[in-house]
């Protein structure tokens, strides 16, 4: 077997025991088994070969995902029919109405908010898609949604890289969010947010692949004065981990009996809806 055919392989077992993945999770999964080298020469080579293998129909293409150019449509239907047994199986309750504390979960790069929304739906919890810094726009639209739930002592748990940027992009957060907070219209307004990966502790555990640091970045120097000159994409984190990790976050943070009860109720009006629909 050519190393290419063994590349190719290891792919198609690596996706058949997985959900869909990035193009970046599974070359880190490579470079994390010593398979391929930490380059751009690498990935490139990499890419080009899935290609082909997806061309070939050695890889499915739904097993590779590419969240950046997913095309944006109407929702359309064929019939009335149609329409209403879709809408009802949209309906949900307010998860929030019946939980202590609300909670989201911000991650860095749209790339991995497939993986996200996949883990949340069932629980109801929103994913924000960052895209690295937010927009003041987007800022001030998160700190209108914790405002509503002021009394549910808002939690936002951040995933990003581990680098100068993605460790910067938490205080920023912070402090953008903060500065809401401090005026008259969001008054109120409370928060907390906490940095649930990448850490330099999941570096360790799951001995990810680092990169050099990008001495362009202004915040280089001191990143490696702290930490040293590693730094490791969010992508290099196993996905069944961090499936974990995000259902981890939200078990921890709801009262999954009261989630429960009110699905017991959202099917049984589920049930009302079809019959008025019917």
């Amino acid at each position: 077997m050519s190393n290419r055919e063994h590349i190719i392989a290891t792919v198609a077992d690596l996706l058949a025991h997985q959900p869909p993945m990035t193009l970046r999770q599974i070359f880190y999964r490579l470079v994390a088994a010593q398979t391929i080298d930490n380059t751009n020469v690498a990935y490139d080579r990499l890419s080009k070969r899935l290609i082909v293998a997806r061309q070939q129909g050695a890889i499915p293409w739904e097993q590779i995902e590419d969240r950046l150019r997913a095309p944006r449509a109407p929702t359309m239907w064929g019939s009335v029919a149609e329409f209403g047994a879709e809408v009802r199986d949209w309906y949900r309750r307010d998860v929030w109405e019946t939980q202590p504390r609300y909670v989201e979960l911000w991650v860095e790069k749209d790339a991995l908010s497939g993986i996200f929304e996949r883990a949340l739906e069932p629980y109801g919890v929103a994913v924000n898609v960052a895209r690295g810094y937010d927009s003041w726009s987007a800022i001030k639209n998160a700190a209108d949604r914790l405002l509503r739930y002021e009394d549910r002592d808002p939690l936002i748990f951040y995933f990003g890289d581990f680098d100068p940027s993605g460790e910067h992009m938490v205080v920023s957060l912070r402090e953008r969010l903060g500065w809401f907070a401090a005026q008259p219209e969001w008054e109120g307004l409370r928060f907390t947010i906490k940095k649930e990966a990448l850490t330099k502790a999941d570096i360790r555990r799951y001995r990810l692949p680092p990169n050099p640091t990008k001495l362009t970045d202004t915040r280089a120097a001191r990143h490696i004065a702290r930490h040293g000159d590693v730094s490791v994409e969010l992508d290099a984190l196993p996905p069944e981990v961090l499936r974990q990790r995000i259902v981890a976050c939200v078990e921890r943070t709801m009262d999954l009996r009261a989630l429960a009860r009110l699905e017991r109720r959202e099917r049984a009006e589920r049930k009302i809806i079809a019959g008025k629909l019917s």
